[in-house]
């Protein structure tokens, strides 16, 4: 930018310093503020490792969502990571954040649908338009709707830091030229603070260029006080085996040569036990005869086979020297090691040991907010760090949950962002029933204008459905739907003999409850079909961009309603255990009624595997042995587990209760695809 000034008869031509920025049509012209968004408390999870003993342990009992300290627990946020920043925000989190870490998207194009396992047979599961976003990294409008991703997160996350707070953003040669822009206009050239090249793989081969091995990670800080903790390099194998050697305890040490240049001077003989030597010509011994002595008393010199001393370093007492911004010590995840989740993009434990060490104290907070494959919050977890996750897909949150569960970790919130159906509709500016409208063009069903929650479609087998739209804010209701079915009997003259339910989310034990209500006087006798399907994720991203129910036609036929999960709990057993009571509870039946698998033949034996055992379709479960509604406190859990360790879910527990009040027990199932479903039973021991 000149600014021209007159100085007399000169004319002086100033120019604006450090004033590049990165330019593109769609970008934010202001920051995106805090927002009052609620986070609803999907589950607290208290993991416990001793699956067939349970035990509730004192931070559990009593607990309900009004003694939540959400500041001081763990959270794991399925959501927008831009509202739940913006809701974060707003609830007093400004400045508390003393390390970001995200990895996001690199904008590669890649294909990532998810490869589950099935009993013994691995599967691809299709995935849906939001995972695609999220996983595949496609970007409708290229680098501008990337940037316009990123940019406004940035400025999130720099509010979020504490004032010594560090950033740092994972990335590669995609992307990376333009996120260094991107953060250096952020937060500031003068707070970048290193750009680290991590070598990822050994070896690429291209034939038409350098092979790419390495990824870039950018370290920010939030001002010129941040925290930076020198992190050692690790030591290859190789080198260690080439310059150390056991002693016979096993002990590994190297011998270094006692002699240094002497620079012109006369090195003088020492004594080393009963033998007095000289060095070298043109040395001098390293050590002054109070050293040397100290030395030979704990037997570190010993002399090579040519008579010259060589003293013994042992070394577990040498430090390796620290790392740089080269940081080729870390491999990526092995294939059999321990930590292996099969996640696309898993990063490994040890590259964030490093980064989580060199920038946090113990207890201190740390976040990511594109946390995928959880190794973050895993390695938050074991170094004493509190976190806070989010990831905008179910598939990513349902590893993490198992991956914290598996480790022991401290209880954690798994929270939805509150509201969160009704918020992506004003972003899109549309109002509630502008939504509903939208969402039943969307299954093929014309809205009434009479009442804007319903509408009307002919069925593949051509019958005519009435079709209800559940509100965004709130669970469909077996009670709700009890008075849609009457209602469909007499509406407009002649009825409708099918009711079709699309639902954002569904009550707690809703088929149960729903049973027994089509049991009463007034269902017993109804003609009327009832399907409950749930509204699907692609919906978001299609309420993102239309702010009207007018242009439907770009998601025709993508967008598929799947018909709710179905999940049947035995009867609970009871049986006497001084003065307790032993309680049995169990899965009696798990039904997924759409498969979300694009080839037939798979989708096939899927089937047939699920006919033999529903259990090969769980991946996790979990039980509230005492629910108090809303919140599912999670006390005991069993999960299929990852790679070699992976094994079918047992379906039924047996746990102690005291005697003398009537539980109602709450259990959640997730299967391999991300679909969930809850159910309750009661037992009375009064």
């Amino acid at each position: 930018m000149k600014v021209a000034q007159e100085d007399g008869s000169r004319r002086v031509e100033s120019r604006k310093k450090d004033s590049a920025r990165l330019v593109w049509d769609t970008k934010p012209k202001r920051a995106p503020n805090p927002r009052d968004i609620e986070f609803q408390t999907a589950e607290i999870v208290i993991p416990n490792p001793h699956r067939d003993q349970p035990t509730l342990s004192s931070f559990v009992r009593g607990l309900s969502t009004a003694d939540i300290d959400r500041a001081r627990m763990n959270r794991l946020i399925w959501g927008d990571n831009l509202l739940a920043m913006q809701a974060l925000l707003a609830s007093g989190y400004e400045g508390e954040i003393a390390l970001i870490y995200i990895d996001p998207p690199f904008w590669t194009g890649e294909n990532y649908y998810n490869s589950v396992m099935v009993g013994t047979k691995e599967v691809t599961t299709s995935p849906s338009i939001i995972e695609r976003l999220a996983y595949k990294d496609i970007w409708e409008g290229g680098i501008d709707s990337y940037l316009d991703m990123l940019y406004p997160r940035l400025q999130l996350m720099k509010r979020l830091l504490s004032e010594n707070g560090v950033l740092f953003v994972h990335n590669d040669w995609h992307m990376g030229h333009y996120i260094k822009v991107a953060c250096d206009e952020v937060f500031g050239r003068n707070n970048f603070r290193s750009e680290i090249v991590w070598q990822r793989i050994t070896g690429h081969s291209d034939a038409k260029r350098f092979g790419m091995v390495h990824d870039t990670i950018f370290e920010y800080s939030k001002s010129d006080e941040y925290t930076y903790v020198p992190q050692p390099r690790k030591r290859k194998e190789e080198y260690i085996e080439s310059h150390f050697r056991g002693d016979p305890n096993g002990r590994l040490y190297r011998l270094d040569n006692a002699t240094a240049p002497a620079h012109g001077a006369i090195g003088k003989p020492m004594r080393f036990g009963d033998r007095v030597l000289s060095p070298p010509k043109g040395t001098m011994w390293r050590w002054t005869q109070d050293k040397i002595d100290r030395l030979m008393a704990q037997g570190r010199i010993v002399f090579t086979s040519k008579g010259t001393p060589a003293v013994k370093w042992y070394l577990d007492e040498k430090p390796p020297p620290p790392a740089h911004s080269l940081w080729t010590d870390i491999p990526p995840v092995n294939p059999q090691a321990k930590e292996r989740i099969d996640f696309p993009t898993q990063k490994p434990e040890e590259l964030m040991e490093r980064i989580i060490n060199s920038s946090s104290s113990n207890g201190d907070l740390v976040a990511d907010f594109f946390c995928g494959s959880g190794t973050t919050l895993a390695v938050a977890e074991r170094l004493g760090r509190r976190w806070i996750g989010c990831d905008f897909t179910k598939f990513a949150i349902q590893m993490i949950r198992n991956r914290l569960v598996g480790m022991d970790a401290h209880p954690f919130l798994l929270e939805n962002i509150g509201n969160y159906q009704r918020h992506m509709a004003y972003l899109a500016g549309a109002r509630i029933y502008e939504m509903q409208h939208i969402v039943l063009k969307l299954y093929g069903a014309t809205p009434r204008e009479d009442l804007p929650e319903l509408g009307t479609r002919k069925g593949d087998d051509g019958v005519t459905e009435l079709v209800y739209v559940g509100y965004p804010d709130r669970a469909v209701t077996s009670k709700k739907v009890e008075e849609l079915a009457k209602q469909a009997e007499t509406l407009d003259g002649t009825g409708y003999n099918r009711l079709v339910v699309l639902g954002w989310d569904y009550e707690y034990n809703y088929e149960e409850l729903l049973a027994d209500r089509r049991r009463t006087p007034l269902l017993r006798k109804s003609k009327v079909e009832i399907l409950n399907r749930t509204i699907p994720p692609e919906v978001y991203e299609y309420l993102r961009t239309h702010s009207s129910s007018d242009d439907v036609e770009s998601f025709s036929g993508k967008v598929r309603f799947h018909d709710k999960p179905y999940l049947k709990l035995a009867r609970p057993i009871r049986e006497r255990s001084q003065g307790n009571a032993k309680v049995t509870v169990g899965i009696e039946r798990y039904v997924i009624f759409d498969l979300p698998i694009e080839d037939d033949k798979q989708k096939n034996e899927v089937r047939e595997i699920a006919k033999k055992s529903f259990a090969a379709l769980l991946d996790y479960w979990a039980v509230d042995w005492d629910y108090e509604p809303p919140t599912f406190r999670s006390t005991w859990q069993a999960f299929r587990g990852f790679g070699k360790n992976m094994k079918q879910v047992p379906i039924s527990v047996t746990h102690e209760l005291p005697t003398g009040k009537k539980y109602l027990i709450a259990v959640r199932a997730i299967d391999v695809f991300g679909s969930d479903a809850t159910a309750t039973c009661s037992v009375d021991l009064r």
